[in-house]
């Protein structure tokens, strides 16, 4: 370990069973709050206790894929086919939306924050609700299980532009693995809602306010959850932006901070394949990782260096890493949209801008007293073997990502906590340049199933026992 490694103080390694069940996670702005409509938002932080992240979507603008259409993203004709059969929306009138989140993590009540970051106007809720799911699929809530959600104890809440807020403690028990079911009512005038794209689950409208029906009979899914493609192109989250559970003394939140491959682009929805989930599940396993709740902070299309789709890795570090509860330990695997996208977002980035930047995340992270693990660039293709999105195949740019990994397998090592080799898990033995078939969602981009599957076990169990131990 180097000097300008830092390491958490805190409750050491607990043996504790492992629970069947899990989720995606959240963030938290613990020093926001906005209350019932009519009242003045209060600034109050809330302390962290026992709680942790164990579902989050960080938050992007109203369209589906954020400043750019999915059409000009995949520049496919079929994405456009999509889209125009079941568009995903972004604004709602006089109805309830109804969405599945997939907690990585129980306890004995739960928190939701909620989003307003991009929308153009102030956003009122007159009636939030969360429940179990009952089943393994659709939107019926388990009898007995529905909750009423209050903020500042109040039933209804009116989010500033711009503004986040975190609900008060719901008396819910919830286990890791469960699907908890949000259902907000949406009334007319909110206007575009702040949404995280591809979530790759199915969520569910009905007319009016539906909030407190535990079946889901008047409830019409949205979105096209066929296959990797369809969920991928037609399913977003929407003004949700983090689950939090309370849960035992010495708990702690591991965020998994990246782009689309942290994301799960091309997973398979409905299925929580991401290799967060996958994660979370191998944490579960272990007695002595049991403690941890992984939260997905990730951007389909995200840069480091830069705004694009989403905002920058740089700027989201303070809101969606640091301001976690409990925060224990990052891994974090951005960096390939800022050497490959240029044809949507500007000129490319180099190798030499992103170990800058690597630096200072480095440093940030750090400076708050919790360790981060990087991850390798994975395979982007070459000019034998093209991924479609953008520049990422050129000599050029598959030179960068080599520099870039090359630095981070040498002086990286010395920079952050550790190095998660996730380029040498799923790329071809034969082509480095590729993903291997078997772990290849056939964009050579984005890994499959497979592939998300093999990245959460490649993680050293070294790196995860140190984040558990503290």
């Amino acid at each position: 370990m180097s000097n300008g490694k830092h390491r958490l103080a805190g409750m050491g390694r607990r043996a504790r069973l492992a629970i069947v069940g899990g989720a995606a996670v959240a963030l938290t702005i613990a020093s926001v709050t906005v209350p019932a409509v009519g009242r003045e938002a209060s600034a109050e932080p809330k302390g962290d206790g026992n709680w942790v992240s164990a579902w989050s979507a960080a938050p992007q603008g109203p369209t589906t894929l954020g400043s750019f259409g999915v059409e000009v993203l995949s520049g496919t004709q079929q994405a456009g086919a999509l889209q125009d059969i079941v568009p995903p929306p972004t604004t709602f009138s006089d109805e309830t939306v109804r969405q599945v989140l997939y907690l990585h993590h129980g306890g004995s009540a739960v928190r939701v924050q909620l989003s307003n970051e991009f929308g153009d106007r102030d956003a009122t809720f007159p009636a939030v609700t969360v429940g179990v799911r009952d089943g393994d699929s659709g939107a019926a809530v388990e009898p007995g299980t529905q909750r009423e959600v209050t903020f500042d104890g109040e039933p209804a809440v009116t989010i500033p532009q711009g503004a986040t807020v975190l609900s008060d403690p719901v008396d819910l028990a919830t286990e890791a693995f469960d699907h908890l079911v949000l259902s907000m009512f949406v009334p007319a005038g909110n206007g575009a809602a702040t949404v995280h794209g591809s979530h790759m689950q199915t969520f569910f409208t009905a007319s009016g306010d539906a909030t407190a029906d535990e079946g889901d009979g008047d409830f019409a899914e949205r979105g096209i959850v066929l296959n990797n493609y369809t969920s991928t192109f037609t399913t977003a989250s929407y003004y949700a932006t983090g689950v939090q559970v309370e849960g035992e003394p010495g708990d702690r939140t591991l965020v998994a901070f990246g782009d689309s491959i942290t994301d799960g682009f091309l997973s398979t929805g409905n299925t929580d394949s991401r290799y967060p989930d996958v994660l979370a599940r191998r944490l579960k396993a272990d007695p002595d990782t049991a403690h941890l709740s992984v939260t997905s902070q990730a951007i389909s299309g995200g840069r480091v260096t830069g705004d694009g789709i989403g905002p920058s890795a740089l700027a989201r570090i303070d809101e969606q890493i640091l301001a976690q509860p409990n925060l224990g330990g990052v891994i974090f695997l951005q960096g390939i949209n800022d050497l490959g996208t240029a044809l949507l977002q500007g000129p490319p980035a180099t190798a030499d801008d992103l170990i800058t930047a690597y630096r200072e995340i480095a440093e940030r992270v750090h400076a708050a007293g919790v360790p981060i693990y990087i991850g390798t660039l994975t395979p982007a293709g070459n000019l034998l073997r093209p991924t479609p999105y953008g520049v990422y195949s050129t000599p050029s740019q598959v030179a960068e990502r080599n520099a870039a990994n090359e630095w981070l397998r040498t002086e990286g090592r010395e920079i952050f906590d550790g190095v998660v080799d996730f380029d040498a898990a799923i790329r071809d033995p034969l082509v480095p340049d590729w993903i291997a078939l078997q772990y290849d969602s056939l964009d050579n981009l984005h890994p499959n199933d497979a592939g998300y599957r093999l990245m959460a076990e490649s993680i050293p169990q070294e790196f995860l026992d140190e984040i558990a131990a503290g």
